[in-house]
């Protein structure tokens, strides 16, 4: 089992205790090949994450990340992201050609189970699964998707390094990121949907390898009804991904915007991190402050305040409707 890890300095805490829990979860795996993307991670940090998953009787093996605007030829614009999360698109050129296949995780997760089954699933004629990221046509057709072409969330992502090399697909993506000027919506997530989805080769993970915490935040009718997904997901496995989730993912949510590394997280998960961090060689760190900007500490406000059938139309009216046209209406500006 080959996985892959990407973290700055800042993230290393967070990247560590998701990898705890990933070595306490798959301890009868009789192989498991480590592997971090270093973004500048402090020698103290590396010191701790060596120690900690050499006490597992496992290794690490540090990545170089590429110089993703040098090899792209082109300004990208990350928004409120950060260029590193380009990263994961360039697996092959990071990992040896002996590495066929690999599981991609974001640091920002809980693994609570065994991962050997997803690992072994056959994927037939697919260069990538993830799970359905549960969003509305627009986020599909402003990348030149179809309505009904799967979009999958980038936060877990079972990868094909073989038929990415054979088929050259980080050439595709460079293609892609330079005829959209270096303007996605979604960064890189937008990228392997507007190109593996369009060739028909991503597939859909169940929800339990990557529950988001949307998925908690809402039932699976306000969900359908926030999101809009033309081709909703099975009830059955929304529930069986909260009741027992593979992998936690605390992916920024209005309802919940406070993530358990800060006080106050309201997360079904948040005590559960924080006795992995407890466990781990970051357990005397202090918790990180509260980063929200101004804007979206008001929105939690009033979206909590107001009645649930209410606010699930009013997001589900800017999020459907009024983000993507705003998206769009930019990407066509920044083209003229």
């Amino acid at each position: 089992m080959d996985i892959v890890y990407s973290s700055s300095d800042s993230y290393c805490e967070i990247a560590g205790i998701s990898i705890l829990s990933l070595l306490e979860h798959n301890r009868n795996v009789k192989e498991l090949n480590l592997y971090l993307i270093d973004n500048q991670i402090s020698a103290e940090n590396k010191q701790k994450l060596e120690s900690m998953i050499a006490s597992f009787g496992r290794t690490l093996t540090y990545l170089a990340h590429p110089d993703i605007e040098k090899r792209s030829a082109t300004e990208i614009n990350v928004g409120r992201w950060n260029i590193s999360t380009f990263y994961r698109l360039f697996l092959p050129s990071m990992l040896p050609e002996t590495v066929k296949k690999v599981l991609f995780i974001d640091c920002d997760t809980l693994v609570m189970q065994d991962l050997t089954p997803l690992w072994e699933m056959d994927m037939g004629d697919k260069w990538l699964y993830g799970v359905d990221d549960c969003r509305g046509a627009a986020y599909r057709t402003n990348l030149g998707l179809q309505p009904t072409d799967n979009y999958i969330n980038n936060g877990v992502l079972l990868v094909d390094l073989d038929a990415w090399r054979k088929n050259n697909v980080e050439d595709m993506f460079l293609r892609y990121i330079r005829e959209n000027q270096g303007d996605i919506t979604f960064v890189d997530q937008g990228v392997q949907n507007g190109v593996l989805s369009k060739l028909g080769r991503s597939g859909i993970l169940h929800p339990k390898y990557n529950c988001m915490t949307v998925f908690f935040a809402f039932d699976y009718k306000n969900l359908i009804k926030l999101r809009k997904p033309p081709v909703p997901g099975d009830p059955a496995q929304y529930r069986e991904a909260v009741e027992n989730p593979a992998i936690v993912h605390f992916q920024s949510c209005f309802r919940m915007s406070i993530r358990p590394w800060v006080e106050g997280c309201k997360h079904p998960y948040a005590k559960t991190y924080l006795a992995y961090k407890a466990k781990s060689p970051w357990k005397d760190t202090p918790m990180k402050p509260d980063d929200r900007t101004a804007p979206q500490k008001v929105l939690s406000a009033v979206t909590s305040a107001m009645p649930e059938g209410l606010m699930v139309d009013c997001i589900s009216f800017v999020h459907t409707k009024i983000y993507p046209l705003a998206r769009n209406l930019k990407q066509r500006m920044n083209r003229k």
